[in-house]
């Protein structure tokens, strides 16, 4: 499950359940929560006043980047998102796995990607679990593929998570030697960040802010 901080709940829900088309699973007093897949995503009102407790968008700073979902026609639901006045940060590309992805905002800030594609890992760890992702087909809702979170020691975190490892690309024209390692956590993928130069440090779990709070198995 991944939990989210909202200003208010129902533009959220219009947002993940009406555009992204998240399933309303259930509510309760100042919480709602959506699935897309196996995979939960609660959000809790924290107020008029709530912020981002410091998060900005730069992956060399700790915890909680963005969440993924997979889709099969990323081009038009972009162009959906920008129709709507979602925030685009960066518009359909093919990158590194050979994948195509964007990132956009959700209306409290937090980064959300489209991936489209299924990636292809530079070394392979669990042959079984690489071979094991599915496309979602053109006009299939979203699905939840993966979080992604910076750590700032990578063995020391893989130990910690305790997930098995299915893959890893390396960014080699990355000087900041940025290292992407998946890690099957259940139902999602949990995608590691890590580099060779410093990390700002920022929990994993921030209790009470807009935008990412925490993820639990």
């Amino acid at each position: 499950m991944l939990r989210l901080g909202s200003r208010d709940l129902e533009r959220s829900a219009a947002f993940y359940r009406d555009l992204l088309g998240f399933d309303e699973v259930t509510s309760a007093p100042r919480t709602r929560c959506f699935a897309a897949g196996a995979v939960r995503v609660l959000v809790t009102d924290v107020g008029p006043g709530g912020d981002l407790g410091g998060w900005v968008n730069d992956d060399l700073q700790g915890g909680i980047r963005h969440f993924g979902m997979k889709v099969g026609d990323i081009d038009a639901r972009v162009r959906d998102l920008a129709a709507a006045g979602v925030t685009v940060l960066s518009p359909p590309a093919d990158v590194l796995g050979d994948v195509r992805i964007a990132f956009f905002l959700d209306p409290d800030g937090a980064r959300l990607e489209f991936v489209q594609g299924n990636l292809s890992y530079q070394h392979v760890y669990a042959p079984d679990l690489a071979a094991a992702q599915t496309l979602v087909a053109p006009g299939e809702r979203p699905r939840f593929d993966h979080v992604a979170v910076t750590v700032d020691d990578l063995p020391a975190a893989l130990d910690t998570f305790g997930y098995p490892v299915i893959g890893e690309i390396r960014h080699h024209d990355d000087p900041r030697g940025f290292l992407m390692t998946y890690l099957q956590a259940g139902p999602a993928v949990l995608e590691v960040f890590s580099f060779d130069v410093p990390v700002r440090p920022r929990p994993l779990e921030v209790d009470g802010v807009l935008g990412f709070q925490g993820v639990a198995a």
